[in-house]
Parts: C-alpha cells; sequence; structure tokens
C-alpha cells in the first residue's frame, strides 16, 4: 500500500498512483498538492519508497537467505514453535515489502527517452517519465488530447545502447491533464497487455540495471 502526508493538512493520502503521478488530490483536505516522500507500509511495517528501491537488490538477497532459513527450521524437529512463527513471520514481512516494491519498481528517467503513443486513430509523441516491467507513465504535449481511461493504446520506443525496439499493446489506466502554465504536459498511466518472455526479460534487465546502479 503507497501512502504519503499530505504537507496541506498532516493527513495521509492512500493512493496505489502515488509512484506514477507529480500531484495528487488530497482526499481529506481536497488540495492539489506536490506527490513527496512516498511509503510502502506492509503489515504494520513502513518503508521509505525512495530508500527501499535503492536497497531492492540487497533486500532480496536477504528474503532469499530468510527462505532458507526458514526450510532449515521446518525441517528441524528440534526447533522451537516460538523460532518457527518468528521466522515464519519475518519471510511475511519481506515478502509483503518486496511485492510492493516489485508492483512500484519504476525507473524515473532524469534524461528524456522518447516514445510514441497510438490511439484513436491519433499518433503523438512524448516521452517517459517512468518505465516498468507492468507499464509506465509518458508526458505528451498539452496540444494533444488526452486518450480515453479504458481505452486501448499501443507504445513504441528505442532503448538506449541497442536495448531493442519495443511495440507494445496496453490498456489506459489513468490520465492527468496539463496545468494552465507554459511546458506543463499531459499525463498519461499505462498498464502492458502481457508480455512475451523476450520482452519482459529486456525490460526488466533495462529497468532494474537503472536503478541498481543507483543502490548502496
Amino acid at each position: 500500500m503507497l501512502i504519503m502526508k499530505c504537507p496541506k493538512c498532516n493527513k495521509y493520502i492512500n493512493s496505489a498512483l502515488l509512484a506514477e503521478i507529480k500531484s495528487i488530490v488530497c482526499e481529506h483536505c481536497q488540495v492539489d498538492v506536490p506527490v513527496t516522500n512516498v511509503l510502502i507500509s506492509s503489515n504494520g511495517f513502513t518503508f521509505d519508497r525512495a530508500d527501499l528501491l535503492k536497497r531492492f537488490f540487497r533486500y532480496r538477497k536477504l528474503l532469499d537467505e530468510v527462505i532458507d532459513e526458514r526450510n532449515s527450521l521446518m525441517e528441524n524437529s528440534q526447533a522451537s514453535s516460538a523460532s518457527k512463527r518468528s521466522i515464519e513471520q519475518f519471510m511475511t514481512i519481506l515478502q509483503e515489502m518486496m511485492t510492493g516494491a516489485r508492483d512500484t519498481f519504476r525507473y524515473e528517467f532524469v534524461a528524456p527517452l522518447s516514445v510514441k503513443l497510438r490511439y484513436n486513430k491519433t499518433t503523438c509523441s512524448g516521452t517517459f517519465y517512468n518505465l516498468s516491467t507492468e507499464g509506465a507513465c509518458v508526458e505528451i504535449p498539452q496540444s494533444n488530447y488526452l486518450p480515453r481511461v479504458g481505452g486501448q493504446i499501443l507504445v513504441e520506443f528505442s532503448l538506449p545502447d541497442d536495448g531493442g525496439d519495443f511495440s507494445i499493446n496496453g490498456e489506459v489506466c489513468w490520465t492527468q491533464k496539463a496545468k494552465k502554465i507554459e511546458k506543463s504536459k499531459h499525463s498519461v498511466g499505462i498498464k502492458f497487455s502481457e508480455l512475451d518472455s523476450t520482452c519482459h526479460a529486456k525490460l526488466w534487465q533495462f529497468v532494474s540495471a537503472l536503478a541498481g546502479g543507483n543502490s548502496e
């Protein structure tokens, strides 16, 4: 579950879109606020999303070790019930935390990466705000009209350094209209249709390598 504290009313905003959008209307005070300091809440524990993603691979290795330890304890007839319950609980917390990270494991671009969208007999060019194996957030000029939420969309792009050319079908999950200021852009949230194994592997390698390069 993704949450953040509203800077206006100090109450927590709960939304799955916090990993993808730059601003959100607070459900409590109805003020449009910037998205900052997103947290992942899991089983009574709260983790800073940015810190979690920086340590993604470290926690994944830790989870593998915990699973091995849990399996060893379960096979040990002399291990106490309390020890088995503790390792089971710890494993569950880590699994839920990693699931939350996986669902929001998107690389946010610093340098623009161009993308072409095709929808409703329209073609427009934009740039990725973020990208994952599950979907993407794309920014398009406000001169373009927004696609219909729930409608089908084709996403075409090429990854740098000969990372491959992609043409992926998807569904428009949400849209956010550009603010009435200069250079503001529309945002489009897209969920990819099921990817074949080759496409999925290439995207995962690209996203995880970039994110992993920022890990400690």
